[in-house]
């Protein structure tokens, strides 16, 4: 299984296994066999993203213990 991205600026069709298949910009797609074209970029690495937000807090684990007991330190 072969993963490409479309570097095209423009929609384009290929002919792919039989099929003929519309490409848009940007799009990924799955092929099972190999394509040879100057817009289309294989994908070897796994796309992961980043992640955004805040930080979540650090509990302490004796913390969570002491109020789960139902002991408290005041």
């Amino acid at each position: 299984m072969f993963k490409y991205r479309s570097k095209c600026r423009w929609n384009m069709l290929l002919h792919i296994n039989g099929n003929i298949v519309e490409i848009r910009p940007g799009e990924l797609f799955e092929s099972n066999a190999n394509i040879s074209s100057r817009y289309l970029e294989l994908i070897t690495k796994p796309i992961t993203t980043k992640k955004r937000g805040k930080p979540k807090k650090a509990v302490s684990l004796t913390t969570f213990q002491d109020k789960i007991n139902g002991s408290s330190s005041t």
